[in-house]
């Protein structure tokens, strides 16, 4: 087969700028893992082939046009090893094709290059959302379907299978059950729960734990107070010292753009508050999980508001770890905010 990069190649022998329509829809696809079918759906959609697919994707879809049962492909997506997105590995220009298609698509999908001909795509909580909706296209899915399998992935599988086969209009209720019983009948008062921070790069860190104070599953909620930082010995943003025996009440809302950490000495002195901005937290039995967009917006003792960070925020978009709306949904959030604490 002669390859995609080949296709790509002007007479001097130096790959096209510009990828035409038509080649990116000649980019042949193989899928495994557990966006296997959303992610057949939307290539499908978009006009590409998919090939070899597993027997799974056969009978769910059949004999749809571009589903190709043998012949070689220009990419492989398998998922990485938590299953919080994919890898994308082939020929370069094939592979970047499909990393620009799906973060057209997917505005919140993060993008990390690991070397020529290879790509890692994270799906935040709007791309899994998205994924939940292309998959219910083709048979009876969840919401938060591909949130839920990372934590439980059979189980998910064989309710969704055995409930939902013959009954569809079930699948906000059970989907509800489900994340109650997977995730918020574990958040417990009083239970200690880790912050994942995942920066753009990949890099991840664990910010201090949390020691849960209330919950509100109906309003998806969370309260926690930590008592031990980890890091530097100013607060960020704040520039102010830490001190034994000080405090940080944060507030986690599933939905938002951000959550907020205000600080305090051990008398109940305010120290400040930080709002991290931030891809809607996801919630797992034993932490919460989002990616960090670099931006955020501090609060001094004196109330003087302001926002911090953006110029390394629109320099991870130049460096194309995410979409321009991605970033304008993080700025929008961050000058929002900052409106919102003025006026309390």
């Amino acid at each position: 087969m002669e390859g995609l990069d080949s296709r790509l190649r002007g007479n001097d022998g130096k790959k096209l700028l510009a990828i035409s329509y038509e080649l990116i829809m000649s980019v042949a696809v193989k899928i495994r893992g557990v966006y296997s079918t959303a992610m057949t759906r939307f290539f499908l959609d978009e006009g590409m082939k998919v090939v070899s697919p597993s027997d799974t994707i056969i009978r769910r879809f059949g004999k749809t046009k571009g589903l190709v049962l043998v012949g070689p492909h220009d990419v492989e997506i398998t998922d990485f090893e938590d299953m919080e997105g994919i890898r994308v590995q082939g020929e370069s220009t094939a592979v970047d094709a499909v990393k620009k298609t799906l973060q057209g698509h997917f505005f919140d999908a993060i993008c990390r290059n690991k070397g020529e001909g290879s790509s890692e795509i994270e799906f935040p909580f709007s791309a899994k959302t998205a994924l939940d909706e292309l998959r219910n296209r083709v048979l009876p899915t969840v919401p938060q379907h591909h949130h839920l399998r990372i934590i439980a992935s059979d189980y998910v599988s064989l309710l969704e299978e055995k409930t939902l086969s013959g009954h569809p209009e079930k699948r906000e209720s059970v989907g509800r059950s489900m994340e109650k019983s997977l995730i918020w009948d574990t958040l417990q008062v009083g239970k200690e729960i880790k912050i994942e921070h995942v920066k753009l790069d990949g890099a991840v860190i664990f910010l201090s734990e949390g020691v849960i104070l209330e919950k509100d599953f109906d309003r998806k909620r969370l309260v926690l107070k930590r008592s031990r930082f980890k890091g530097r010995t100013k607060y960020d943003g704040l520039g102010i010292e830490k001190r034994e025996g000080d405090y940080a009440i944060s507030e986690i809302q599933g939905g938002l753009w951000y959550y907020q950490h205000t600080y305090f000495r051990s008398d109940g002195t305010l120290i400040g508050r930080y709002v991290n901005i931030n891809t809607p937290v996801e919630f797992y039995p034993d932490r919460i999980r989002y990616v960090d967009l670099e931006i955020d917006v501090v609060q001094m003792p004196d109330g003087q508001v302001f926002v911090t960070d953006e110029e390394d925020l629109e320099e991870r978009f130049k460096a194309g770890f995410l979409s321009e709306q991605l970033m304008e949904a993080a700025k929008k959030a961050a000058f929002q905010r900052v409106e919102t604490l003025r006026d309390e």
